[in-house]
């Protein structure tokens, strides 16, 4: 049983500092300037995958953008896209997906300019989506709650051992 208990220890510290090393990580990014969103359409595939978790650089200025990089802007309904500059003009900058046959059709400006983007990972997308469903809300916090409580209950009985002897 006293393996049992090790295990369970062992397992709880794991989850509670990957929990924290992860939420210090999307501050500190998120701080500098790079914030994440969830690729919902499959329009970039292969390049960025359908739930891919997109990181934008939003110090990255417009004018520094060349062609084929890829990039994250605004439609008027304020949902984000990203996609990849195929052509720039005086008038603006012409995006296309890498799965789609032609060009959005749209010109990107300043205005609707929202970054650069420099990284993505795959399938994350979905738990952060998840997560922000009021279910997704109701099961993170009910998960942090029991590793907390685990961690009270199976926490380090340094004390008890020192009293025993």
């Amino acid at each position: 049983m006293n393996k049992f208990l090790k295990v369970i220890k062992v397992l709880i510290n794991t989850l509670m500092t990957l929990i924290l090393i992860f939420g210090i990580i999307f501050i500190i990014l998120y701080v500098i300037g790079i914030e994440p969103f969830v690729v919902e359409s499959g329009s970039m595939e292969p390049t960025i995958q359908r739930g891919s978790l997109s990181f934008i650089n939003k110090h990255i200025e417009y004018n520094e953008i060349k062609e084929y990089d890829v990039i994250a802007f605004s439609l008027p309904s304020e949902k984000k896209v990203t996609h990849r500059v195929v052509k720039i003009t005086d008038s603006g900058m012409e995006t296309k997906g890498d799965h789609n046959a032609t060009s959005d059709g749209l010109i990107v400006t300043k205005e609707n300019y929202v970054g650069k983007n420099v990284f993505s990972i795959p399938k994350v997308g979905y738990a952060v989506m998840l997560i922000q469903t009021t279910k997704g809300k109701i099961i993170m916090g009910t998960f942090i709650i029991v590793l907390l409580l685990l961690g009270f209950l199976f926490g380090d009985n340094k004390k008890e051992k020192r009293v025993k002897e």
